[in-house]
């Protein structure tokens, strides 16, 4: 995934113009399978090879043909690993394979500025950026890194004098649309909520307007966001209970969903998708031994609007893993908190926890310390979208 310009070749125009014939015998359909099967980066090149490619390329059946392969095959995937760069107080966001571990790309600002940033999502080879603390005014982008294409979101329509409001910011996609979203809440102490969604199709945000009247309880605060099949769900604190809420995006509709008496708010709380459903993680200490209590992890599974417990993981004595997410292959991606010690604090490194076989894997991948844990590990899958916008 470097950085290549096409290049054109130094052989003579007719060896070019035999290579070019040459393909031209390959029916259309077995071309298309094979270029189906390559990274985003070498597609980028192979643009260049004649105005019939690059049209092939970059028409949108194609762009979802290479798309739908890569989940389906779970082909050409990363892990997202926020670190802390060397010798400099600087965080950066670097994309790791997953089969070696080993660092293939570091992500830099897509205007090439010394912001740093933070990743709010990642969908479709899509990740969606802001500012490391969230502001009304804050910039949004849109931003596919691997073929270096960015949408820049048009100014929130939050108002100025929202700039003291909590913001929280949800990514992804919606598939019975075909269109991505970007979903802010901002809430503050009078309990006004303000939600406001950007449709990357239409390229413009629409201010939601009614909101319920018991979803203006002034949460303490968001324990944690997500978005899945066109729905933003939020998990709130409020008065030391949960409350979740969910919104979708198409019928603009509210949803309260009874979190269980059993998930406290002493543990900790994660909010994602696993196994294609939405999810709470709660990890928490139990045990007759005051002095050394057993450290567990439980699996909640939203399933027709309630949640029932999938699995509950037993923590090797000693070890404090941190949940941060869920890879492609529906491994929990996990901070091992205990694994190394840094200047700055608790750096850690990601390991990743297969629920089913109950096996821990260890990637050695370094994880800065950061007070917005949950924006520090992802993963990623390569794709052309936003070829052509």
């Amino acid at each position: 995934m470097r950085r290549n310009k096409c290049k054109k070749s130094s052989s003579s125009s007719s060896s070019s113009s035999s290579t070019i014939s040459s393909v031209s015998y390959i029916p259309e359909e077995i071309l298309i399978d094979i270029l189906a099967r390559l990274p985003a980066e070498s597609l980028l090149r192979f643009r260049c090879v004649s105005q019939s490619w690059r049209g092939l390329i970059g028409s949108p059946s194609f762009v979802s043909k290479h798309l739908n392969r890569n989940v389906t095959k779970l082909s050409h995937t990363y892990l997202i690993a926020l670190q802390r760069l060397r010798d400099k107080p600087a965080l950066c966001h670097s994309l790791f394979s997953t089969e070696t571990f080993e660092e293939c790309l570091k992500l830099r600002h897509p205007l090439w500025t010394e912001e740093q940033f933070r990743i709010y999502g990642s969908s479709n080879g899509l990740v969606c950026i802001s500012d490391q603390v969230l502001r009304p005014s804050s910039p949004i982008c849109i931003w596919n890194p691997c073929i270096r294409k960015f949408r820049t979101l048009p100014q929130s329509i939050f108002k100025p004098h929202y700039s003291s409001y909590d913001i929280s910011l949800s990514f992804g996609f919606h598939p019975e649309l075909n269109d991505y979203r970007v979903v802010t809440m901002g809430w503050y102490v009078r309990s006004v909520i303000k939600v406001q969604v950007y449709s990357l199709s239409t390229g413009s945000w629409k201010m939601i307007e009614v909101i319920p009247p018991w979803l203006k309880f002034n949460p303490d605060w968001c324990q944690g966001c997500a978005f899945f099949n066109g729905v933003a769900y939020w998990l709130f604190t409020k008065s030391k209970k949960f409350r979740f809420v969910s919104f979708d995006t198409d019928s603009e509709e509210f949803e309260e969903i009874i979190v269980p008496d059993t998930i406290s708010t002493k543990g900790f709380t994660y909010v994602g998708v696993y196994n294609g459903l939405v999810c709470l993680f709660y990890s928490y200490l139990e045990g007759p031994d005051c002095q050394k209590p057993q450290k567990y992890m439980d699996i909640w599974v939203l399933k027709e609007q309630s949640f029932t417990k999938l699995h509950t993981a037993v923590l090797l004595p000693g070890r404090d893993y941190l949940p941060l997410g869920f890879s492609i292959q529906n491994e929990l991606i996990a901070k091992d908190k205990k694994h190394t010690k840094g200047d700055e604090g608790d750096t850690g490194q990601m390991v990743l926890y297969d629920l089913e076989m109950k096996l821990i894997k260890k990637t050695g991948i370094s994880l800065a310390h950061d007070s917005h844990y949950k924006t520090s590990a992802g993963t990623y899958i390569e794709s052309l979208v936003l070829l052509n916008r």
